[in-house]
């Protein structure tokens, strides 16, 4: 059995100006441990090993002084304010062991926030949500759809097949929302159709079928080994481009008026470049399930941008979203993902009988085995590029036909 996730996202009630004031009185006393545990990890390292991320480590150092000065503070969240801090101190550790440039990892909580919540310290029903403040406890309702069918909340959420867990609630601009995480185990059993079935006719020798996927930075982001192409990075890296100059058009006004849009602003990129990444996960999983692949492969592409042109395009791709969404979504279809040395896929026959693998079989996007063709069969792999008109209606259609594991929503 392996462990399938969700984040489902929900906009919650506004709460009443007293229960409001709890949860800030109570992200300022996360907040405090949070700044405590930085200062205790982060202490002028001149090398790797001088980061402290180990969790135990930090609360055994930290607990009983944090409970004390943070009094009224719910004991998880005290734990859960250290585990943000270790996680995260963990990342840059490893990013520094890789040879990349590393900063201290800071927390804002402003104009907006998170705090992670457990079942400890909150309870998450189909309906609503209470959570532990600084004083007594706060439940807030979901703000549920008027139609539940072919919706996340209704799949997720009030299914009796999903469980919930540790989850997030979220501050923004003045709006409550709760990230709400689901598990369940599910088959892992390479053979199926969907989550837990399994195929009677299965055979018995080893029946593995991979689905290679190549992302790219230019005409489609993602091409499979099934014949899929899926999604725009010409039109990616076009409405990107269009983001950085609003943003810099904004900054460079200077006003009021500028400032609040750009606050209005926050976070819209990012929804935007998460539900893209999503519809493009969401693809691949469709052509690893049709094909009843029970692998998908990617290229592991560690260190890349090192060796890469320093053109945004090139620096800003999100290969590693779209991985991990596909790692996530495969996980319910029992489909493992494995990551694969990249040297010559590119110049490698496809071809079942055929081992060749020699530069001189690709031409730019144009790829053609000479051993291949020397029988006189002839196997010719070309990139398509795709108008933007045609892709923009594909988008929306897709939009409306698949259901994203993990969407934003906000519901009237």
């Amino acid at each position: 059995m392996v462990e399938a996730n969700r984040t489902v996202i929900l906009p919650l009630e506004t709460p009443l100006s007293d229960e409001d004031k709890r949860f800030h009185q109570t992200i300022e006393k996360y907040q405090h441990c949070r700044d405590r545990a930085s200062e205790y990890c982060w202490e002028n390292p001149t090398q790797p090993d001088d980061i402290v991320s180990s969790k135990r480590a930090v609360e055994d150092a930290l607990s009983h002084d944090l409970r004390e000065e943070t009094d009224g503070l719910h004991a998880n969240l005290v734990q859960k304010a250290i585990k943000d801090v270790t996680s995260a101190m963990d990342s840059v550790t490893k990013a520094w062991e890789r040879g990349e440039r590393i900063s201290k990892p800071t927390w804002k909580a402003s104009g907006s926030w998170v705090m992670t919540y457990d079942t400890r310290a909150g309870t998450f029903s189909k309906h609503d949500a209470t959570f532990a403040t600084t004083g007594s406890t706060v439940t807030l309702d979901y703000q549920t759809p008027a139609n539940l069918d072919e919706n996340p909340y209704d799949k997720y959420v009030l299914s009796s097949e999903w469980e919930q867990t540790t989850s997030k609630l979220v501050y923004r601009h003045g709006q409550y929302w709760l990230h709400l995480a689901v598990k369940r185990d599910v088959s892992d059993q390479h053979w199926t159709t969907q989550a837990g079935t399994e195929v009677s006719n299965a055979p018995t020798e080893d029946t593995s079928r991979v689905l290679g996927v190549d992302l790219t930075v230019k005409g489609w982001t993602a091409v499979t080994s099934a014949g899929g192409f899926h999604g725009n990075a010409d039109y990616l890296n076009h409405r990107r481009t269009e983001y950085e100059q609003l943003r810099g058009e904004l900054h460079q006004t200077g006003t009021r008026s500028a400032y609040l849009r750009l606050q209005e602003r926050s976070g819209t990129e990012s929804a935007w470049f998460d539900e893209y990444a999503h519809l493009v996960s969401n693809a691949i999983i469709e052509d690893a399930v049709d094909t009843r692949s029970t692998h998908i492969a990617f290229e592991k592409l560690d260190g890349i941008r090192k060796r890469m042109s320093n053109l945004p395009k090139y620096q800003q791709w999100m290969f590693g979203r779209v991985q991990e969404y596909v790692e996530s979504k495969a996980a319910e279809y029992g489909i493992s993902v494995v990551y694969v040395n990249p040297q010559n896929t590119s110049n490698g026959c496809s071809h079942t009988d055929c081992q060749t693998v020699s530069e001189s079989n690709r031409s730019h996007k144009r790829f053609e085995c000479s051993s291949v063709v020397g029988r006189g069969t002839r196997i010719i792999m070309q990139h398509e590029t795709v108008d933007w008109g045609i892709f923009l209606s594909h988008y929306s259609q897709r939009a409306k036909r698949v259901r994203l594991g993990r969407q934003r929503v906000s519901w009237p």
